[in-house]
């Protein structure tokens, strides 16, 4: 990374530890303010395992290790008439036929020595293994990683769980049986490194789905397995979400950045509510898509050749290359979006939109400003009426590098506002 990189992914990193989109995992060394009040921490957290280097060192070892794999040899005492299996116990058998019937000579009380594979470290083993393929086979929300690229080890990483979990026979005859804390702590001093590192993993992953973590425990497992973004472009937007946030609230709740949603933060005060999104088009209430019939039936020659124009390459692209185009004039999906709504009527009063264009030409800003003035003017609401003079306030926020613009940062509409200015983002 630059050195302007480094620079802002330390000031924002507090802030952005729930990013799970395209990135490669790093050591962050920045952390020290963290936001911890974020949704669904515990699918965060269970990620976070997943990429803890111990964790991945163990399954990548586990073929050697399931090498030293433990049976233990018990003692079984059984009755027999007719027969005999194993060695005599002459006292007990005396004392058998006695209670059941001392004339018939045919009664043996019998020790056989039986090979058994539910030793107490096993089951430690097998009930991690089963959760490590829980997770990540029969995980929808886990599975949605799978094309990541930092996710991408775990796509050869997770065969030796599969193979060891559902097709090692000597695992197959253990027992499935819940294990306590105190069995797992036993486990810790096993003399075997497969059960020692079993048991230590068995007991982190039940601190995170129980909740029996510290904050500094949370720092340190988001700073060993922390992904940054793979893209500036990427970075630098989400720069001006955090600043947004810093400047805005000190009690935001975090949401995960998984490409799904793309809700970043919620907030609120006594009489709003504040929802934060990156890269999205925002809630159900706003739409930033013009579908081709609103031109359809225009008198205005220029819009009805349009109109045409579409008509045909989406014609000609279904004919030629097999491709079904969008029947859409425009759509797009701002950089950032902030909705907030009035508390007591959950009512949308005030949209902001978006743009960042990380740069220092004027020519891509004001490249910028076009296309941040097409959202605030196409914007429309859920019933399809466009919002900027509506009972909706509309504007925009075009965020760039270091621009040189005129001292005032807000003009009309849109706010301007460069690295140097980056203070200008209360709402």
């Amino acid at each position: 990374m630059s050195l302007k990189e480094e620079e802002i992914l330390e000031e924002i990193s507090g802030f952005i530890h729930g990013y799970l989109k395209a990135g490669k995992v790093r050591i962050n060394s920045f952390f020290s303010k963290i936001n911890v009040n974020i949704s669904n921490l515990e699918q965060l957290l269970t990620i976070r395992f997943l990429l803890k280097e111990e964790t991945k060192d163990f399954v990548k070892n586990l073929p050697m290790l399931l090498k030293r794999f433990k049976t233990t040899t018990v003692t079984q005492n059984e009755i027999n008439i007719g027969e005999i299996r194993g060695q005599i116990d002459w006292g007990q058998t005396t004392k058998e036929r006695l209670v059941r019937n001392h004339k018939d000579s045919t009664i043996f009380s019998t020790n056989e020595s039986i090979r058994t594979y539910s030793t107490p470290e096993n089951i430690v083993l097998k009930q991690l293994l089963g959760i490590l393929y829980r997770v990540l086979f029969r995980d929808s929300y886990i599975k949605g990683f799978e094309k990541a690229e930092w996710f991408s080890e775990w796509q050869q990483l997770k065969v030796n769980i599969e193979q060891a979990f559902k097709n090692n026979i000597y695992l197959q005859r253990v027992s499935q049986m819940h294990v306590t804390n105190r069995v797992i702590q036993k486990t810790l001093n096993n003399r075997k490194r497969l059960y020692r590192e079993a048991a230590r993993l068995l007991m982190s992953y039940r601190k995170i789905i129980n909740g029996q973590y510290h904050e500094e425990d949370i720092k340190s497992l988001l700073r060993e397995t922390f992904i940054a973004p793979e893209k500036i472009d990427v970075l630098f937007e989400l720069y001006w979400i955090v600043q947004i946030i810093k400047q805005n609230t000190t009690n935001s709740q975090l949401h995960l950045m998984d490409g799904q949603q793309n809700k970043v933060a919620t907030w609120g005060d006594d009489s709003y509510t504040y929802h934060l999104y990156h890269d999205s088009t925002g809630s159900n209430l706003v739409n930033f898509a013009i579908p081709l019939s609103e031109i359809q039936n225009s008198n205005h020659p220029y819009l009805q050749q349009k109109y045409k124009s579409l008509i045909s390459t989406k014609k000609l692209a279904h004919d030629l290359f097999g491709r079904n185009l969008t029947s859409h004039l425009c759509r797009g999906r701002p950089d950032f979006l902030i909705e907030v709504y009035e508390k007591g009527t959950n009512k949308l009063i005030d949209l902001t939109i978006g743009e960042v264009k990380n740069t220092s030409r004027v020519d891509y800003a004001i490249t910028g400003l076009d296309e941040l003035l097409n959202y605030i003017y196409l914007v429309k609401g859920r019933k399809g009426n466009y919002l900027l003079d509506s009972d909706v306030s509309v504007k925009g926020m075009l965020c760039v590098d270091e621009v040189e613009f005129n001292n005032e940062y807000e003009f009309g509409l849109v706010r301007v506002a460069g690295r140097k200015s980056s203070n200008k983002m209360k709402l």
